[in-house]
């Protein structure tokens, strides 16, 4: 885990003490103090005031506090919003990893942070407090043999659904950021090493870094590469579902406590990992590399248990022409083709002919790449100092 939003509702849920840290100047008002636009406004927030804390070595958490009507209009909110990256609260970096176990220190010094700059409320409101967006993460890092070239390039040939757009960002000194966003959802892959030594407007992460690159000299990473995976849930909706859905409850909020289930961490990453790879789409694009005539022998072969000679023979060729193409020129590419060229009005028609070309390839593997990450997934080991030092020494 790492970037988290919460909100905290008041009042009396929290104070600020050094108001003039605020940009504008944090004043508090009353309902008689509001015009008569104010009251009948359909406006989301009247106010909105943002900390602007002094410089400090230590970690500190953005904080904004926005003004609001309540439900029935008739008095005022505040609402007070953090965002902070949990790993950077606690380690100074976002190499080292968060697990469940930290939740009482993590409570603890994002209090203690917030106190820095005026904010003042107690663990109780912290462990309520809403979340609207959370950032579950893992690092893997790679063997030396593995490169984050070669992943990225396998996984820029996924697709998730007709609306979500892929991306690949290249740096000038040969850096890669791959996202897959939709909207509310967005999975993103990078090497977290070479983002950590970039200059701030080339970085995937924006925040401070030098304790992170202290981390990279000390066990001497700069010649390996750790593998990051993110899924970004950005809206409280979108929070409300895939949170619920992973600790097996109801649709409903979702508060900070929340989130430090046993298993939470890895079942979301796991869970939205193996979705992605397993769409039909994409276990054409992410299957393990093999001879073009050993995979027509292979999809005529699997064809030719369904049905007539013929039909299983058009069937296997036309699945074969399928996933060569999916395999070369990704996903999305080869579905836009398809629905510009043939069948715009029942794209129902495409799906279906790549699920059949998923199903005759499902026994070849994915790639060693696709399959190591899996496993590292699975296994879920947590990347610490521990980790790190047995990492430098081996």
């Amino acid at each position: 885990m790492d970037t988290i939003i919460l909100k905290i509702y008041g009042p009396n849920k929290f104070r600020a003490d050094r108001r003039y840290l605020f940009m504008p100047e944090l004043t508090a008002r009353r309902y008689e103090d509001l015009s008569l636009t104010e009251k009948t406004s359909d406006r989301q927030y009247l106010r909105h005031f943002v900390l602007h804390a002094p410089k400090s070595e230590d970690y500190l958490p953005g904080a904004e506090i926005f003004e609001t009507l309540s439900k029935d209009k008739r008095s005022l909110v505040y609402i007070l919003q953090v965002d902070f990256s949990a790993p950077k609260l606690l380690y100074g970096n976002s190499v080292q990893e968060v697990v469940e176990a930290d939740k009482e220190l993590l409570f603890s010094r994002l209090k203690s942070a917030l106190a820095r700059v005026g904010v003042m409320l107690e663990i109780e409101q912290i462990a309520e407090a809403r979340v609207s967006a959370v950032h579950f993460c893992k690092n893997i890092l790679l063997p030396p043999v593995m490169k984050i070239r070669g992943i990225l390039k396998e996984l820029g040939r996924v697709d998730i659904d007709k609306v979500v757009d892929v991306t690949s960002k290249m740096h000038k000194n040969g850096g890669r950021v791959l996202s897959l966003y939709s909207g509310t959802l967005e999975h993103v892959f990078y090497e977290k090493v070479s983002d950590s030594m970039r200059p701030k407007n080339k970085r995937q992460d924006k925040g401070p870094v030098d304790r992170e690159r202290a981390i990279i000299e000390r066990f001497g990473l700069k010649d390996r590469e750790v593998f990051r995976y993110e899924y970004r849930i950005k809206k409280t909706q979108t929070v409300m579902r895939d949170v619920s859905r992973a600790l097996g409850r109801s649709y409903g909020d979702i508060c900070f406590n929340d989130l430090f289930a046993p298993g939470l961490f890895k079942e979301v990453l796991l869970g939205n990992w193996r979705k992605l790879i397993a769409r039909p789409e994409n276990r054409l694009a992410l299957f393990a590399p093999i001879d073009d005539l050993d995979l027509l022998s292979h999809t005529l072969a699997e064809a030719k248990k369904f049905g007539s000679i013929a039909h299983s023979a058009n069937k296997g060729l036309s699945s074969y022409g399928l996933t060569c193409a999916i395999r070369n020129h990704g996903a999305k590419e080869v579905r836009g083709i398809l629905l510009e060229a043939w069948c715009r009005e029942h794209p129902d028609r495409i799906t279906e002919k790549i699920k059949t070309a998923a199903e005759l390839i499902k026994t070849i593997p994915y790639s060693n790449t696709i399959a190591f990450i899996d496993k590292a997934l699975e296994v879920f080991v947590r990347l610490d100092m521990e980790t790190l030092q047995n990492e430098s020494h081996g």
